[in-house]
């Protein structure tokens, strides 16, 4: 398992590099696509940024655009730091996700987006810079305008998924049908992808066997992940998960 801000760096071909880490104390998974030849630096809901920045640094990189899978404070944590430290880096969210009354809620952080995808629920664009192509999916129901992200051998599932399990549906915002109807679209793209690509989930929680990796392949999701797995709307909601009896719970 990867330690607090200890990054795994792998070649994910075409010249792009996956950094992957894990961050803070709730387990953000933070994944940064690299392309050295045009400098360019995408990190996905950065959660430690003056780790990032410096670790980039040591390397003669710097951040060039952050990518937000939805704006909950633990996944827009980092975002004020980074602004200090990286003004112009370009900030990419999907228009629900920076739009609407329920960010007044304060389970929400403010971001303020340079560029917006608008694309429908359950449908996916393409997004480039320098080198870098990515896939951006909307997956709503965890959060309006959820999106996961995937590309050189890596799903990032921010919190639509996690390695056994997948997102609350009871926080402002929230959505369980649109949940449901994200998850079964998230599982026909996975049986689209490599089998050993890697899914990244927006926090380290607990795998079927009782461990906490920081990752599980595609394989391993979609032969085990509950969600993935479910039936029908009705067994999806009856999932342990999705609910929680806390303060942050509506």
């Amino acid at each position: 398992m990867l330690a607090n801000g200890e990054f795994d760096i792998r070649d994910g071909g075409n010249g792009i590099e996956v950094w992957v880490t894990q961050m803070g104390e709730y387990m953000n998974m933070n994944t940064g696509w690299i392309d050295r030849a045009s400098g360019t630096v995408a990190i996905i809901d950065p959660f430690d940024s003056t780790r990032w920045v410096e670790a980039l640094a040591a390397e003669g990189l710097r951040p060039t655009h952050l990518l937000y899978t939805h704006t909950h404070r633990d996944h827009t944590a980092g975002y004020d730091e980074m602004k200090k430290l990286v003004p112009d880096v370009e900030v990419w969210a999907h228009r629900e996700a920076v739009s609407g009354d329920y960010l007044n809620n304060y389970v929400f952080g403010e971001i303020a987006a340079d560029s917006e995808w608008i694309n429908p629920a359950n449908s996916t664009v393409k997004w480039s810079a320098g080198g870098i192509t990515l896939g951006i999916t909307h997956s709503p129901g965890h959060a309006p305008g959820h999106v996961t992200i995937h590309g050189y051998g890596v799903y990032h599932a921010g919190d639509l998924l996690f390695t056994a399990a997948s997102g609350r549906v009871d926080l402002a915002g929230s959505d369980p049908t649109a949940q449901w109807f994200s998850v079964l679209f998230a599982r026909g793209l996975l049986r689209a992808l490599p089998a050993n690509w890697r899914l990244i989930p927006g926090h380290r929680y607990d795998w079927v066997d009782g461990s906490t990796p920081d990752w599980v392949s595609l394989e391993q999701a979609l032969a085990y992940n509950y969600a993935l797995n479910a039936k029908e709307l009705e067994l999806f909601e009856q999932l342990p998960f999705q609910r929680f009896d806390d303060d942050i719970a509506n």
